[in-house]
């Protein structure tokens, strides 16, 4: 999951990698590739080339997605966030004015951080793992997770 030198990086860095990982995720998403993607009055190039690209650009992220193990981080991510202790010591720190991924991020990122020090085994030390589990909380909304 988790590379082994994340574990050698200052609480700064492995911040900062949660961060881009928060917006790494934010461009795999399905739902903004097909947006971008949308043909409009384009022509033959709307036509014949905009599908053929939309191909590309699919296959493309599935590919890392599955290489990036989303998927199994998904799940995880899901279990921790199941865990009424975990939803506890989260939600203390959220309120109503985080809506973006990355502002969750900065507001979890230390909390995760300190429980993947003290057991790494119940929380795992992984930036893409802390970057889902606060895009998966902005997903369903702060106040439908904490309520």
């Amino acid at each position: 999951m988790a590379e082994k030198n994340e574990k050698l990086l200052t609480p700064d860095e492995f911040k900062e990698k949660v961060y881009k990982n928060v917006g790494l995720l934010e461009s795999l998403d399905e739902a903004v590739l097909k947006q971008s993607l949308e043909v409009g009055n384009q022509g033959c190039f709307g036509i014949f080339v905009m599908p053929f690209m939309h191909g590309i650009v699919r296959k493309a992220t599935k590919l890392a997605r599955k290489d990036l193990k989303i998927q199994e981080l998904n799940e995880k991510a899901e279990e921790l966030l199941a865990r009424k202790e975990m939803k506890g010591l989260l939600c203390k720190q959220l309120d109503a004015t985080v809506n973006l991924p990355i502002d969750a991020a900065y507001k979890l990122t230390p909390v995760l951080y300190k429980l993947a020090l003290e057991n790494d085994k119940n929380v795992p030390f992984d930036s893409m793992l802390f970057a889902i589990i606060c895009r998966n909380i902005t997903k369903r909304g702060v106040h439908n997770y904490c309520g």
